[in-house]
Parts: structure tokens; C-alpha cells; sequence
């Protein structure tokens, strides 16, 4: 009877570490792997848009970047007209 009952605990342990999966996934093969690029990424978003949307995305977001250059600009000129001329010279390296 101990050899049947070895035996059985024996199948038992075989089929439960066969039914495990491996420990790691096996590596990826970057060549089959698709580059994800932004001109990827923007013709994912745009096949979702119509054109009239793209248009109107696209000038809203011009827009918005030439507004942030704006600011950037006349903050940039408000803290240098605080300084003087003096001041803006020694920013540069002049004086």
C-alpha cells in the first residue's frame, strides 16, 4: 500500500508542477516589435477626427503655443525693464 500511495502522491506532485507556467515570458524580439513613433500617434488621433476637428484642434493649439511665446516675451521684457541698462549689460557679459 505505501508504494500505490508514493506512487499517486507522486502524479499528483508531477501534474501540479506541469500545470505551472514558466517563470518568465520569453524575451521579446525587437524586430517584430512595431515602432511607435509620433507620426504613429498622430495618425491613430486623426483617423478618429474628422477633417473640419483636425482643422479646428490644429488652430486652437497654434493659437495656444503662440499665446505662451507672447507671455514668455513680455514677462521676459517687464524683468529687464526693471533692471536698467546696467543690469541687462551685466546679464550679457558686457560690463
Amino acid at each position: 500500500m505505501t508504494s500505490t500511495s508514493s506512487r499517486s502522491s507522486s502524479t499528483i506532485t508531477a501534474t501540479r508542477l506541469s500545470n505551472h507556467p514558466p517563470l518568465q515570458p520569453p524575451p521579446p524580439n525587437p524586430s517584430s516589435r512595431f515602432p511607435v513613433t509620433p507620426a504613429v500617434l498622430r495618425s491613430i488621433f486623426t483617423s478618429s477626427r474628422t477633417p473640419h476637428e483636425e482643422r479646428s484642434i490644429s488652430r486652437v493649439a497654434f493659437f495656444r503655443f503662440a499665446g505662451f511665446l507672447l507671455s514668455c516675451v513680455c514677462i521676459s521684457f517687464a524683468a529687464a525693464r526693471g533692471r536698467g541698462m546696467r543690469g541687462s549689460a551685466g546679464l550679457l557679459g558686457v560690463v
